[in-house]
């Protein structure tokens, strides 16, 4: 389930910021558990769309010590229904996500695993966020 997911993100967690350095726009640095993360807008412009739907604002890419540590990818509120579709694709039966279920405003883990963490926010807009944490 986990490998058939991480062929879905166009970024890898753990990649090297070289990789993507000439696409990037530099944004304010944030702070968590005592570490600082270097924040990027991805903008080359080549990238989206996540299972075919459209990204409501430009991929953040967030770094620590030039390594990629999460991905953060906004959707309209809209999409919801298309994106818990989605995802379910890659959920056994017991995980599947059920709308009615989740409490707008707060954010969930759908997937943990050893490589990373997949989580939701729902407020005014969707935020898909893979991630490892590092401290």
């Amino acid at each position: 389930m986990s490998n058939s997911l991480l062929k879905e993100f166009r970024f890898k967690i753990g990649e090297q910021y070289e990789l993507n350095e000439f696409n990037l726009k530099s944004l304010e640095s944030t702070f968590s558990n005592g570490l600082e993360y270097e924040n990027y807008e991805y903008i080359k412009g080549d990238f989206k769309t996540l299972f075919g739907i459209p990204f409501s604002r430009n991929v953040i890419l967030q770094y620590n010590g030039d390594i990629l540590c999460r991905v953060t990818y906004r959707f309209v509120l809209e999409d919801l229904d298309n994106l818990f579709q989605e995802l379910n694709n890659y959920l056994t039966l017991d995980k599947k996500l059920i709308r009615e279920k989740l409490d707008l405003g707060k954010t969930f883990t759908i997937f943990r695993f050893k490589e990373f963490n997949l989580s939701l926010n729902i407020a005014r807009d969707l935020e898909l966020s893979a991630f490892k944490f590092l401290g």
